[in-house]
């Protein structure tokens, strides 16, 4: 009888350790992509799981859904703050609204000269802070590295912009924040709520006059079809900011958060080294298939409409607005 006691015992204590290895030789994490597979911020994520893949030596897969498969940006948002969802690419100008008050300065209308003064500030200090911020406002998200999807200029159907005047009363697909919603209305312009996976059949069915969106999107997703103006003026560079869930990172152990933290920044410095190269090439291939390409030269009746915007959003950050004023 003690024998089968003492056997039992060694199995349950054998299972137990068994099983805890067995459960952490495979984890699946997901990830939630708005844009098509051909775009950019696509090939970003797919990235992050080859390299993830790599350094985990196979043990920890990313599962990568593309095209609004889990749902519009807030929901997929939401989905991260409840832990039904591990990543999610979302918008800077969005994320501001899930608590992370901060990542509203990368939003400000003309905050960024040029890509690389954006980089230098996200890789210096107000970055880190910005980041950091998703933890302190306790979102239930890790704010973990940037990708850069490119400045936003607009599409529009029927009308070539040429000056901002040209905006007037044009009904402009915009992401439902306020800060870029405001923007728009300083434009001129009338911000119209549609959910992106729906964009293309509202610039189709005129529900919309325009949009706005990177030109590696706007090529991917075959806006040009339903839009044939596209107007470069950099209205907002906008980085993206990789968030992960509170919850995921809890269950992780803290080499495997480490792993998937480095991997994403290393994914957000890939995707910066092909992004130059992707927009000129969309430049071209949008030229041969018959777009009209605007590119505003001057831009200072454009960054004058969207002072109020500016001084409104910007009016609790001023530390943090000079600070990027006064990176080079």
């Amino acid at each position: 009888m003690l024998k089968t006691r003492k056997l039992i015992t060694a199995v349950a204590l054998m299972f137990a350790v068994a099983v805890p290895v067995c459960a952490q030789q495979k984890i699946v994490l997901k990830w939630g992509e708005q844009n098509a597979p051909t775009d950019i911020m696509a090939e970003g994520a797919m990235e992050f799981a080859k390299i993830v893949k790599e350094k985990s030596k196979d043990r920890i897969e990313i599962a990568v859904y593309l095209s609004s498969q889990l749902g519009d940006e807030k929901t997929q948002i939401q989905s991260v703050q409840m832990g039904a969802l591990d990543f999610f690419r979302a918008n800077s100008n969005i994320t501001a609204e899930f608590g992370a008050d901060k990542s509203n300065v990368l939003a400000l209308p003309y905050i960024f000269r040029n890509r690389d003064h954006m980089w230098n500030v996200l890789q210096g200090p107000v970055g880190k802070e910005i980041l950091e911020n998703f933890k302190e406002k306790n979102t239930r998200m890790l704010g973990i590295a940037y990708f850069d999807e490119g400045p936003r200029h607009f599409i529009t159907r029927s009308k070539q912009i040429k000056t901002v005047e040209d905006l007037k009363g044009l009904k402009i697909r915009v992401g439902q924040t306020a800060i870029m919603m405001d923007t728009i209305r300083a434009l001129g312009a009338s911000p119209t709520a549609v959910s992106y996976a729906e964009l293309y059949s509202a610039l189709q069915a005129g529900v919309v006059d325009g949009a706005e969106n990177p030109i590696t999107a706007y090529l991917n997703n075959k806006f040009y079809e339903v839009g044939k103006y596209y107007t470069l003026d950099g209205h907002v560079f906008s980085p993206s900011i990789i968030v992960m869930s509170e919850a995921t990172a809890k269950k992780l152990s803290a080499d495997d958060l480490k792993l998937v933290t480095e991997a994403a920044v290393e994914a957000g410095q890939r995707v910066r080294a092909s992004v130059q190269k992707r927009e000129a090439d969309a430049a071209a291939q949008l030229k041969a298939k018959g777009t009209i390409i605007t590119d505003i030269t001057d831009k200072k009746p454009w960054q004058d409409a969207v002072k109020p915007v500016v001084e409104k959003y910007g009016a609790n950050y001023k530390k943090l607005v000079e600070q990027i004023q006064n990176t080079k």
